[in-house]
């Protein structure tokens, strides 16, 4: 091959890889808004449960759910007389309240998963989604326990949320938080959520030796607390410090102490088998306006007693004095109901108190056992400010 021939073909290869050049760079000029678009949207959709103002629609959902349920209703009665208007509505209030049933032990599921936007690098759910997570559980808790209170004007303040993590929730596992109300004083209602999952095949494999039940469980029905003992309660999560208790068998009152008092009764599995993850103490308080309403009052308001047996259809018989302040039937109005929950029942004397007779017996039993563990938390942060 003389000379002539070898520049021919260099110049000709070196035209080809110009022309080749020139037609990727250009290929990517054309395509790379499209590229971007689509690269774009996926962006929005993987992080579409932080949007604006869906917080808002997953938290404020179930109050949407029902009102719609009471306009149905009283769209289904537009033509019946007044008198059979308020009786549908006073007998739909009933069916929707908890009569009967016992606040310790009634628990409000709410379903979830670990999405993309709520996870961590790590590949589990961020601990800063928990909160966002309990906002939902807590609001539709409160709607199912106490749909009396909150058409009088009433609302919950939240003074203070305390989190113990004790295994961690994998990206995309679906998970629940179980809502339940484990104590209160006169002014202080504690609110725990349990955040569990349903145990797989990987976590049975995991779980080989189970974490021991609580031995001094309160009541086989009610919701288990107690004081951490000597040994340290294993989990796959952060394990629980060792700490000693004090001669009373009450965890001394640092906010890690009172929060391993609280989840030590916890670290077990759950009745039906789930894996608990996390434990979740809110503390907070009822309120008409800027009145603060005791919890007992407002449990009793919305037919908690501690008498089992009872339901809307055969109610205990302290039910008759709600309907006395509260259901237009039986003589009773929103304004009359508002105006006892403001005050008026300071006028009532201390032995004709019949909600705190409602929510004595076992009730008060177990809410005092029960507060002496989770008002550790409060002293705890209390304490704390002194530092």
């Amino acid at each position: 091959m003389d000379t002539t021939k070898a520049l021919e073909i260099l110049l000709a290869a070196k035209k080809l890889a110009n022309t080749s050049t020139v037609f990727t760079v250009s290929k990517i000029v054309t395509l790379a808004p499209g590229i971007g678009k689509v690269a774009l949207c996926l962006l929005f959709l993987i992080n579409i449960r932080s949007w604006p103002l869906v917080w808002h629609f997953r938290v404020f959902r179930f109050a949407y759910l029902l009102r719609l349920r009471h306009k149905l209703v009283m769209l289904c009665a537009m033509f019946k007389s007044p008198a059979q208007k308020l009786l549908v509505e006073d007998q739909w209030l009933a069916a929707i309240t908890p009569i009967g049933k016992n606040p310790l032990t009634m628990t409000v599921p709410y379903r979830s998963w670990a999405s993309i936007d709520d996870s961590d690098f790590n590949g589990h759910l961020s601990n800063s989604s928990y909160g966002k997570t309990c906002d939902s559980a807590r609001f539709k808790a409160a709607l199912l326990m106490f749909p009396r209170f909150f058409p009088l004007g009433g609302w919950m303040a939240l003074a203070a949320t305390h989190y113990h993590f004790i295994r961690e929730i994998p990206i995309f596992a679906s998970y629940e938080v179980r809502t339940s109300i484990v104590a209160w004083d006169q002014k202080w209602v504690y609110v725990m959520s349990r955040f569990v999952r349903k145990p797989d095949g990987k976590s049975k494999r995991t779980e080989k030796n189970p974490i021991s039940a609580p031995s001094d469980a309160i009541h086989a029905q009610l919701v288990p607390l107690r004081t951490p003992r000597d040994e340290t309660v294993s989990s796959t999560g952060t394990p629980f410090p060792s700490g000693t208790p004090s001669a009373g068998g009450v965890a001394p009152t640092s906010t890690q102490n009172a929060l391993n008092a609280v989840a030590a009764g916890l670290a077990g599995p759950e009745p039906d088998g789930a894996i608990l993850h996390t434990v979740v103490v809110s503390q907070m308080c009822f309120k008409i306006g800027r009145i603060t309403v005791p919890p007992a009052l407002v449990f009793a308001l919305n037919g908690f007693t501690n008498v089992p047996g009872h339901s809307h259809k055969d109610p205990h018989p302290e039910w008759a004095k709600v309907q006395e302040q509260m259901c237009k039937p039986h003589g009773g109005s929103a304004r009359k109901a508002k105006k006892f929950l403001e005050g008026g029942w300071r006028e009532v004397p201390e032995g004709e108190r019949w909600w705190e007779q409602v929510m004595g017996g076992e009730i008060e039993s177990t809410r005092i056992r029960n507060l002496e563990r989770v008002d550790h938390l409060r002293r705890g942060l209390e304490g704390a400010r002194t530092l």
